[in-house]
């Protein structure tokens, strides 16, 4: 893939010529787990990945993680003033978290089934392609609003 594909692109056939390479064999990331998450665990909240995590192929985890900081940031100090119970506080966070995040994993989710199969990638372009207007809707539904 190196040689065929990357090193078409001279800026980095430039920094992979250069590069001091320590393993034999690229070093890879996968299994991966974009399954539902919980977004508390033992009356901690969860935030960026720990609460869920969204597809390659379908959003800016870095994003969310932020994003997620500054709902759990909203809600906290009213639990630390004694405003809200610990209840009302977890509560709070994981509806604000799912109302802002679940439907944009579970269409990650969905879309990212289809690229684990040649087949169904192939169709999923080839059938979006001609509709720009789609590709932009799954994006908007994947990548939410900035904020």
């Amino acid at each position: 893939m190196e040689e065929k594909i990357l090193k078409q692109n001279p800026a980095l056939r430039k920094l992979l010529d250069e590069v001091d390479i320590l393993y034999e064999e690229p070093v890879t990331i996968s299994q991966i787990s974009f399954s539902k998450k919980t977004q508390l665990e033992q009356h901690v909240l969860c935030i960026g990945d720990a609460a869920g995590m969204i597809t390659p192929l379908c959003g800016n985890g870095m994003s969310m993680a932020l994003h997620a900081s500054k709902i759990a940031a909203e809600i906290i100090p009213s639990f630390l003033e004694n405003k809200i119970s610990r209840e009302e506080m977890e509560e709070l966070y994981q509806k604000n978290w799912n109302r802002q995040f679940a439907g944009r994993l579970r269409t990650g989710r969905l879309i990212q089934s289809f690229f684990g199969k040649t087949f169904w990638s192939i169709f999923l372009i080839r059938a979006l392609k001609p509709f720009p207007f789609l590709v932009r809707a799954l994006i908007r539904q994947t990548h939410g609003e900035r904020f």
